[in-house]
């Protein structure tokens, strides 16, 4: 559960960190509109999921922290990539499915819509495609797409 009364502590760029159960922090980062256009709202944040362990506050889950900082930097640097990995290594018959619907091609409609990083910093991005579930793509430790699935 979340308890969004007060931020467990606030990072320099991830922002506003929460309590997200025992293991893990949850906040959202402004994406500049390069990288990612707004959202409908206008809203420009996407969500961020860092699992963190047992790291109380201080020193350790400072430098945990920037390093997820890094690790999400990185990936955001190559998402036109990484979109094009999701297409290329989606569930069989997804990217057909959704490729012969009407609109912009397939790659414009996958939307960052929040990113997770795991205690040993692996990063995964969920982007929304307009239904009901996300596509995830896991990256493996030097960056690169490793694993695409469908998230509900």
């Amino acid at each position: 559960m979340i308890d969004r009364r007060a931020p467990v502590l606030t990072h320099s760029w991830l922002g506003s960190l929460y309590r997200n159960g025992d293991q893990e922090l949850i906040g959202s980062i402004e994406l500049d509109p390069a990288i990612r256009p707004p959202r409908d709202n206008g809203d420009r944040d996407a969500e961020v999921l860092l699992e963190i362990g047992a790291i109380e506050p201080g020193t350790e889950l400072d430098a945990h922290l920037d390093a997820c900082a890094a690790r999400i930097r990185q990936a955001l640097d190559r998402l036109p990539d990484l979109k094009l990995h999701a297409l290329d290594h989606a569930p069989p018959g997804w990217a057909r499915h959704y490729a012969a619907q009407p609109g912009p091609p397939l790659a414009g409609r996958l939307f960052l819509d929040g990113l997770q990083v795991s205690r040993q910093l692996l990063v995964s991005l969920d982007f929304d495609f307009g239904d009901l579930g996300l596509l995830a793509v896991r990256l493996g430790p030097a960056g690169h797409g490793e694993a695409v699935f469908l998230r509900a």
